[in-house]
């Protein structure tokens, strides 16, 4: 079965402050001894952060990690109300920035309508004949931002080890590899619990510590 993991991660000495702007339905589960993850029902990949979000990361730092197995990866790293650092890598990532050019290219026009009327395989083919995807995938790594995650008690060591791998050399300029890193990435910073969890799958199960 494939994974399909979305949840805001959180030191476990800041959850009180959780209580304050948790939404109806949302649950709070203990990852392990250093972080605590938050459960909603909202995904906020590529999407506006729920206000509810916002108002928490302004008063403590927030991860926001996600691994949708076949598909994508990536995290979001929120101070202060902001977003300061994120990752995204996806399998179908030239799909995703031919679509993105087709919107705007074509902005009153939905999913259905480029695909099926063969726009989007137009564009499609004169990014591919450009250098657009390539530019855009040695970019991959350009906002990560990795020493900002010092905030969430990450050491210097972490950092530096996160450093070693979240690059395209590393990953030999190759999108499989880096959908790889997922484990890597969640092995150094110590929150390898953060598999198969979502909220749905939460609730369900009743494996969380606190329901709001």
């Amino acid at each position: 079965m494939s994974e399909f993991t979305s949840g805001t991660i959180l030191l476990a000495k800041d959850k009180e402050v959780v209580r304050k702007h948790a939404v109806k339905g949302s649950v709070l589960m203990q990852l392990n001894d250093k972080f605590v993850v938050y459960l909603s029902e909202d995904n906020y990949i590529g999407e506006i952060i729920p206000e509810s979000i916002i108002q928490l990361s302004q008063e403590i730092p927030l991860l926001y990690f996600y691994n949708f197995e076949d598909h994508q990866w990536g995290y979001r790293l929120l101070v202060q109300g902001e977003e300061v650092g994120d990752l995204h890598i996806a399998y179908e990532y030239e799909e995703e920035i031919a679509y993105s050019f087709a919107k705007k290219k074509y902005p009153d026009m939905g999913f259905n309508e480029l695909y099926f009327g063969g726009l989007l395989e137009e564009i499609r083919e004169e990014l591919e004949a450009g250098s657009v995807f390539k530019e855009s995938f040695e970019a991959i790594f350009n906002n990560c931002h990795l020493e900002l995650f010092s905030l969430l008690a990450v050491s210097d060591e972490q950092i530096s080890r996160l450093k070693e791998i979240m690059n395209t050399d590393y990953i030999h300029h190759d999108i499989s590899e880096g959908m790889e890193l997922a484990d890597e990435f969640k092995t150094i910073l110590g929150i390898e619990e953060m598999s198969f969890i979502r909220h749905e799958r939460v609730v369900e199960s009743g494996e969380y510590d606190e329901l709001f």
